[in-house]
């Protein structure tokens, strides 16, 4: 009887243990924490990409503090690729999406701390904005 015990106990707590784990490794959407107007002109879209973009490019040290940092400026950076995706034409809307997607992907790692994951998505973003730019 007491080995009975013993087995349900341990498969419950593995069941519970897997059931709570599971949902922080398996996030892969971001949660709106903060609610900002869309960008309504060219000029903003890129005053306020050429800014979040200089900000991002400060962030070196990938710890908890900065990667919420990140986070943070993602949502202004988000509203001005979407401003992009929806006005350019062409390669430069083409182009705009992709970021659009690779700024998601800075989004989500940053929001949920994997600090390697938001590295390697932010060079990669900083090259598609390097030649973005060059376009604008």
């Amino acid at each position: 009887m007491t080995t009975m015990k013993f087995v349900l106990l341990a498969i419950f707590a593995i069941t519970l243990t897997t059931h709570l784990s599971v949902p922080a490794f398996a996030t892969t959407k971001a949660i709106k924490h903060i609610d900002l107007p869309d960008i309504t002109s060219y000029v903003e879209a890129k005053e306020v990409f050429n800014q979040t973009t200089s900000e991002l490019r400060e962030k070196n040290k990938f710890d908890v503090t900065e990667l919420q940092e990140i986070h943070i400026i993602t949502y202004s950076l988000e509203k001005a690729i979407a401003y992009f995706s929806e006005n350019m034409e062409g390669d430069q809307q083409v182009s705009a999406k992709e970021i659009a997607e690779l700024v998601e992907l800075v989004h989500v790692s940053a929001e949920n701390n994997r600090a390697s994951e938001t590295e390697v998505y932010l060079q990669e973003y900083f090259e598609m904005a390097n030649t973005y730019l060059e376009g604008l």
